[in-house]
Order: structure tokens, then sequence, then C-alpha cells
């Protein structure tokens, strides 16, 4: 069976750099895998022609009575560029030292390598932001392979189900009107995660922006924003030159250069 997903290999226009590999290997203080490295070599990133990872353990995705497995559906490119901004949602998550993400399945969950105990045959870990877990998936990229499978029809466990222990987006809502700005800024991020009213996200997003006069706050809510249109709209509610707009009306407030130089890579 061919690894990558043939119809979309022409979506796929970032070619591999040894520049960047090298760049890369000596940010993360080790050599990424031979075998991954050749997978890329093949195509750098795209859709894969498996969609999940049979697993021994529970999860919020799949349950025993189907068979225990995790979404897998897409390589990430292997560029600085995507290395940069995945560590920054891992250290959002709180998970430091050297790692990085090169995929995902179903948004909520990120697959990534950790060199931490092992720097010549790092393990692949799977982030699921649905449940706030990270689980150890293989003791390397070569024993994850064999693990790769296709179904037909995976839609794994439902939204409801997923989410039966999140806040629901009534209880989100309500922690975003109370005066807790610390509580109101995690509600942001738990409705990000549910990925739900995205548009509805990004308006309440820019209102704070528009409206902050706090350097720390102001910061918290432009990073928030520029991750949302990066990562999940694509543009589709707010473009990045709207954005960059309004986060140079704030210098006054803060420097936010970081967020614009990110949103200005994008255009």
């Amino acid at each position: 069976m061919e690894f990558w997903d043939e119809l979309l290999g022409e979506e796929v226009i970032a070619p591999l750099k040894k520049e960047e590999i090298k760049h890369i290997e000596k940010q993360l203080g080790s050599r990424l895998p031979k075998s991954y490295l050749k997978k890329m070599e093949e195509q750098n990133g795209g859709n894969i022609a498996f969609n999940l990872v049979i697993v021994d353990f529970k999860n919020s995705w799949s349950d025993e009575e189907t068979g225990l497995y995790l979404p897998l559906y897409e390589f990430m490119p292997l560029t600085i560029e995507k290395f940069v901004e995945n560590t920054s949602v891992l250290n959002e998550w709180g998970l430091a030292g050297e790692k990085m993400i090169f995929g995902e399945g179903e948004g909520s969950y990120l697959w990534y390598f950790d060199f931490d105990e092992n720097p010549k045959k790092p393990e692949v870990w799977c982030l699921d932001i649905s449940d706030e877990a990270a689980y150890l998936v293989a003791e390397s990229f070569e024993a994850l392979l064999p693990n790769l499978e296709k179904r037909e029809n995976d839609d794994g466990l439902t939204h409801e189900v997923v989410f039966a222990d999140y806040p629901s987006m009534d209880e989100i809502r309500e922690t975003i009107k109370g005066t807790d700005e610390e509580a109101r800024l995690e509600a942001y991020r738990m409705w990000l995660t549910r990925c739900e009213d995205l548009e509805g996200l990004i308006t309440e997003l820019r209102q704070r922006v528009e409206h902050s006069d706090d350097e720390d706050e102001l910061d918290s809510y432009a990073e928030l924003l520029a991750e949302v249109l990066v990562n999940y709209t694509n543009e589709e509610f707010m473009t990045y030159e709207e954005a960059i707009v309004l986060f140079n009306k704030k210098e006054d407030v803060s420097d936010l250069s970081h967020v614009i130089v990110q949103l200005e890579s994008e255009v």
C-alpha cells in the first residue's frame, strides 16, 4: 500500500530542503529518524493513505468495543516556519523540551517526536487537546508504521462523546462574561479546542484586542487571534491584512511585532 494519498499529491507545494532539515536538527540537538525523512523526501507533507493508528490504551477517540485507535490523517510539511509555529503550540500545552510535531488527526490530535529520553531514537507521542492528555504511542517512528491502518467511514466517537467532560459552549460563554481575566482567556482557548462557531470566536477576540489597554492581556488575545486565523480558518472570517492593521493600531499599548511578523509570513 502506498504511504501518501495520491489524490492529494499535487497539493503539496513545499519541496524538502536539506538546509532546513539541518537547521531543525540543530534546534532539536538531534537527528530526525531516517525512516521519517525517507517518507518526507517522497513528498513533503500532506494527507497519507491511512487514517488511524492502532493503540493499546483507552482514549477519547475510540472504545474497546470498536477497537482502540487514534486518528492520524496528515503529515505536516518539514519546514523551519512550520517547526517554529508548532514549537509554540507545544509550549502552550506545557510540552517543553526537545519535541517536534509531525502530524495531526481531526484537528485536536497532534502527533510529535519526543527526543528527551532517547535523542537517537525519538518516541512517538500523541497530544489529545480535547482531553488535555498526551499518550506514548510508539517507541520509535519505525514502530509506529506497522500500526497505521485505513478504515472506511471512520468517524470515531461523536463530537458530543469526545467533549462530554468538557465545558459546554454555554458554560464557556458564561465564564467569558465574568470578571476573572485568567479564566476568561482559558475559556477562549476551550472555545478554540471545541472548534465551534469560529466566526463568533474571531469576532470576540477582535473586539478584545480593539478595546484592551492592558499589555499582557492584549498580547494574549492577539496571539490567540493569530493562531485561529492561521491554523483554523485560513482568512475565511478575517484576513491577515485586517489583523495586521488592527495590531499596528495597538502599538501604544504593546509591541505586537512578533504576531505581525507571523501573519506577514502567511500573506
